[in-house]
């Protein structure tokens, strides 16, 4: 938009121009679907729970055409980590069972849209067990950072004792017995009230006190979100039955939609394309936008008109072109748009 503003400038000119400019592409079909992808928002912290357990995150990850079952603890860090022989929902909800079944059961499960914790096992699994399925919005991993984090770091140390042939298991037990800070426990201490033992000599484990480790997580929290929020913008709310754009997740073009209401979780939409299919989408990939036509800005209907075929007006001076030199897009769009307005006012420019 920038880039037709300032062309304009360099060679017409009338009354409220910049804004007939902005409104002609902002109602441009094509202009709109490849327009680039929004600033991020401003950080939701999630709640840090008050016990290990309450809350985790459950995840998936493949290394080496092998699947992994991935558990943390949202309270302690703490990370479990199962082979699984294939990724079908069958057999990751029967991993899912083995583990709640070994650590107890949590109030609160935060996953993906990935088909095995939306399947029929997965549901049936936590009304059995009596825990929330909580889910983030597609195509955004932003929407549960912990747990991509920690497939991130598992993932990581899994391929490292891979190559170098080193016990991965060995390694995985030091990432649990690390303190998260220099003031704070281990994963570990967090999580069970006492220290692993492991290959170095370890130490008696003193009690621990919840409230102080809740503090400690708070301010680490608060910070990460503050840098976080340096670059972020504030992206406001989107009401039901406005005309919208949402980004496709693989091309990364916009394509027109409008939305049928909010979800269940914050900054989450549903939302229904041309085609009547709808989706769920972050507000990050929603871009309010009027109704559009399927003119572009180069296309003379599309273009923003305040003057009436019954009261032609002279258009605004312009740079002379030679004959024999074709007018760009941009050009002609410029001219029609002259052509439309009063030329009282208008200011000729020097080449």
């Amino acid at each position: 938009m920038e880039k037709c503003k300032l062309r304009a400038n360099s060679a017409v000119y009338w009354v409220g121009m910049y804004k007939d400019i902005e409104k002609t592409v902002s109602t441009c079909y094509i202009c709109q679907k490849y327009r680039n992808s929004q600033q991020k928002e401003e950080m939701i912290s999630s709640d840090i729970p008050r016990r290990p357990w309450q809350t985790i995150g459950v995840d998936l990850f493949t290394e080496s055409q092998e699947s992994y079952l991935i558990m943390a603890c949202y309270y302690s860090k703490f990370p479990f980590v199962r082979k699984m022989k294939d990724p079908r929902a069958k057999t990751i909800t029967a991993g899912a069972r083995g583990l709640l079944a070994e650590q107890r059961i949590p109030e609160q499960i935060i996953c993906d849209n990935g088909t095995q914790f939306t399947s029929q096992e997965f549901k049936k699994l936590a009304d059995e067990y009596g825990f929330n399925i909580t889910t983030s919005s597609p195509h955004y991993p932003k929407g549960h950072g912990f747990i991509e984090k920690q497939v991130q770091t598992v993932k990581r140390t899994v391929v490292k004792c891979r190559e170098i042939k080193e016990d991965s298991h060995l390694a995985l037990l030091s990432l649990r017995v690390i303190p998260l800070r220099a003031d704070m426990k281990s994963p570990a201490e967090l999580l069970n009230g006492r220290k692993y033992k492991t290959t170095p000599p370890t130490k008696i484990q003193p009690p621990i006190d919840q409230e102080e480790t809740r503090a400690k997580l708070a301010a680490t929290q608060e910070q990460s979100q503050k840098y976080y929020n340096k670059h972020a913008q504030y992206l406001p709310e989107i009401l039901g039955g406005q005309h919208v754009h949402t980004q496709d997740p693989i091309t990364k073009t916009w394509i027109p939609a409008q939305v049928v209401s909010r979800a269940e979780n914050p900054r989450s939409y549903i939302i229904e394309t041309e085609s009547g299919r709808q989706l769920r989408r972050n507000r990050a990939h929603i871009r309010p936008t009027p109704k559009l036509s399927r003119t572009t800005c180069t296309t003379p209907a599309a273009l923003v008109t305040t003057s009436t075929e019954s009261s032609p007006q002279r258009a605004p001076t312009t740079h002379q072109q030679s004959n024999n030199t074709p007018q760009t897009p941009v050009r002609s769009t410029i001219h029609q748009m002259a052509k439309e307005h009063p030329a009282t006012g208008s200011i000729p420019f020097m080449a």
